[in-house]
């Protein structure tokens, strides 16, 4: 009888539809559904069949067989369901079910017709069988959609506790400069080192092929947790029942529930997955996670969903191959809802490919082009896979999810772009943008915005740290690399109006509380001075006496013109140390060019300087005149490759300090923490090797001796 097992792969998954019913309820409807029976469709498999009158009688004997109670339940549901009219008129049960005994036919002359006319009498022992695969099925998927619950339920556990965190150093800001024994041994062994080795932002080679980066112990921690909770689930009390062996033999059960469990986990997982997925600034203020922390339980999440898919797939496939053998395994397979499942299956592992590191560090554009693609074609082939099962609710709610965040980027973008140009100025290997949007939005220093390109791609946003100037502009600083950022560096180069269509959004991200520490270094490298300045200024406006050393690491010296205003400004005070680091640049070199320039070093016996090795006196006259937040002019003075000898003069004052050599970070975080304050926070934005060896820094000066909290805080938007 090959239907009938088919029968039970769908009774199996239509549990959820009977949950509000009795067991007793449950069971006939499922089991009345093998037969052919007058007026009575078979695809009408999640309600009782109310159209026709030999149902109607198959159903009054088959609740026969249960306790008092359960059928005059199961007689009032059915008749509430169907309404009285169709269900016999104003026959009571008993009535029904005595015409029902005076003519019937028995299961197997039933499932032997083409059509019954006729009542069927269910024996005893196929309802004790049906009736115990039946509560089987309706436990395992209970615990099917509880386990799924848990998956879901444990990032918004992890969610909470860094938002519970976070908000007890922001009521308790006393707690800040005190850290016991149990709180540095989590930051040093937990919080902040990578999971081996000392790489975190700079990827893991193979061959010379990046293929991914290392993340952090909490963040592995937490993603190994995750993956290990799921595959327990995925075996875990199956309720396979020999009682049931009428029906369905215990390794058929097996894998049928196998199938369907993971199947319910997978949809459920659509809810955090897109959770993740979105820009989610609500959350990244609230749990102060980066945007990466967010990626990396996405792709986790993701792969966690595939690997379910698969499983649902090959637990399928078991069941069929085992009850029906490869015939009706392909007439069950070759069914729409079907062959839209497989399509589901083999989008998402496309998804799985593609979305591997090293595509899209190099064919961004093309990872993110097939990334959206192949995701709509796995949403609509799920949606149409679930079409029968009250499991699409689970999609529903993660697709709301998803375009209630994407319909507030999108009012976001298009109130404040209502012009949608913006200044851009090449500068040697990058482009400064220069944007001021018709509503200005509400920035903290440490946020970042995303930027559309409308001229070279309009659905792609790449997120850049921002610096906001008195007159409400915002400054980005695009390094050139592949795609559009180097797309748009040569436009800028190529054409005299300094103008693009640039749409803003934001801001995303969280704000760090730096305020709250006696000392700050802030150290930036290249076109990280964005995120950096703008907490320099922010600590400047405050007006809170702290000692702030700020460090920026440059290639070139006419680098300095892409904030040139907020740099001085930042200098003018008496507790903020002022350093600018050129690599590249020569002493001689700065001596001819600036008469007016002392420089003194002493090197150490790495032949490197510290920040507390060296000074570097910088003396000029300003005019009274001059104005905070003053743009730079770019005229015909200016080119790529250094600024305008006007420009370099004007901006500078001598607080500022050139040095012309790349600082040894481990030994300036050590000088820093000889300081006489309680506490030291160091935030760190730039290329990926220097944010490595900040975070190297500050692990090894954790467990210092003289009780000095050291918080360490790091950028990736730059």
């Amino acid at each position: 009888m090959p239907k009938h097992y088919t029968f039970i792969a769908i009774s199996a998954c239509l549990v959820p539809a009977f949950a509000a019913s009795s067991l007793c309820e449950a069971t006939c409807i499922a089991y009345l559904q093998q037969f052919k029976l007058e007026g009575c469709w078979t695809d009408k498999i999640t309600m009782p069949c109310c159209s026709s009158f030999q149902y109607v009688e198959s159903y009054t004997l088959c609740i026969a067989h249960c306790s008092v109670k359960e059928r005059l339940a199961a007689w009032k549901s059915f008749r509430q369901v169907c309404g009285i009219s169709t269900c016999g008129g104003n026959n009571s049960y008993d009535d029904v079910y005595c015409t029902a005994l005076d003519s019937n036919i028995s299961e197997q002359d039933a499932l032997t017709r083409d059509g019954s006319y006729t009542a069927v009498n269910i024996s005893w022992e196929n309802f004790a069988a049906w009736s115990a695969y039946q509560d089987a099925t309706a436990r395992n998927s209970r615990n099917s959609k509880i386990f799924g619950a848990i998956l879901a339920g444990y990032w918004a556990l992890l969610m909470a506790i860094s938002w519970f965190s976070k908000l007890y150093y922001h009521i308790c800001p006393a707690h800040v400069s005190v850290r016991g024994r149990l709180s540095a041994y989590i930051q040093k062994h937990i919080i902040l080192p990578p999971l081996y080795g000392s790489r975190h932002a700079e990827p893991m080679l193979i061959y010379g092929v990046p293929v991914t980066t290392i993340p952090l112990r909490w963040q592995a921690y937490s993603c190994v947790l995750f993956m290990v909770l799921n595959l327990i689930f995925l075996v875990a009390e199956f309720n396979v029942t020999g009682a049931a062996s009428l029906v369905i033999d215990e390794t058929s059960q097996a894998a049928l529930y196998a199938a369907n469990r993971s199947g319910i986990m997978a949809v459920t997982l659509m809810v955090p997955l897109l959770q993740f997925a979105g820009r989610n600034s609500l959350l990244t203020r609230m749990t102060g996670w980066s945007n990466d922390t967010f990626k990396l339980f996405h792709r986790w999440t993701a792969r966690t969903l595939v690997l379910d898919s698969l499983v649902h797939s090959i637990g399928i496939t078991a069941y069929y191959l085992r009850n029906g053998g490869a015939s009706r395994y392909r007439a069950v397979i070759l069914r729409n809802i079907n062959i839209f499942g497989i399509l589901g299956v083999v989008a998402s592992c496309m998804i799985l490919i593609q979305a591997q590191y090293v595509f899209q560090r190099y064919w961004y554009e093309i990872f993110l082009t097939l990334h959206l693609v192949l995701t709509i074609v796995f949403f609509i082939a799920l949606r149409i896979h679930l079409s029968n099962y009250t499991f699409v609710y689970y999609l529903y709610v993660a697709v709301t999810i998803y375009a209630v965040d994407r319909l507030i980027r999108l009012v976001r973008v298009l109130s404040g772009n209502v012009s949608g140009y913006a200044e851009i100025h090449a500068n040697a290997d990058a482009t400064q943008i220069i944007i001021k949007p018709l509503v200005p939005f509400k920035y903290r220093p440490g946020q970042y915005a995303f930027l559309y390109v409308l001229r070279f791609n309009l659905w792609q946003s790449n997120p850049f740290s921002v610096v906001q100037t008195r007159d409400n502009k915002y400054i980005f600083v695009a390094k050139r690399r592949r795609g559009v950022t180097s797309k748009l560096h040569g436009y800028a180069v190529d054409r005299d109006t300094h103008r693009a269509r640039i749409w803003l959004e934001g801001p995303h991200g969280t704000s760090y509380p730096l305020e709250k520490y006696e000392s700050v270094l802030l150290l930036a490298g290249g076109i990280g001075i964005t995120a950096a300045i703008s907490y320099a200024v922010h600590l400047k406006d405050t007006g809170r006496k702290q000692q702030v050393a700020f460090l920026w690491v440059v290639r070139e010296k006419a680098s300095v013109s892409w904030i040139a205003s907020q740099l001085r400004h930042i200098a003018e005070n008496d507790f903020i140390e002022v350093h600018v680091f050129v690599t590249s640049g020569e002493k001689e070199a700065a001596e001819e060019k600036m008469e007016i320039f002392q420089f003194e070093e002493v090197m150490d016996s790495d032949g490197l300087s510290s920040l507390s090795d060296s000074r570097t006196v910088f003396e000029m006259d300003l005019d009274d005149d001059d104005r905070l937040y003053k743009e730079p002019v770019f005229d015909d003075n200016y080119d790529s490759n250094g600024m305008s000898e006007q420009l370099f003069d004007k901006f500078f004052p001598s607080t500022v300090h050139f040095h012309y050599y790349r600082p040894r970070i481990s030994r300036i975080v050590r000088d820093s923490m000889n300081h006489e304050s309680k506490s030291l926070a160091m935030f760190a934005c730039g290329p990926v090797r220097m944010l490595d060896e900040a975070r190297s820094a500050v692990l090894e000066n954790l467990d210092d001796k003289s009780g000095k909290r050291i918080d360490y805080f790091e950028d990736a938007f730059a």
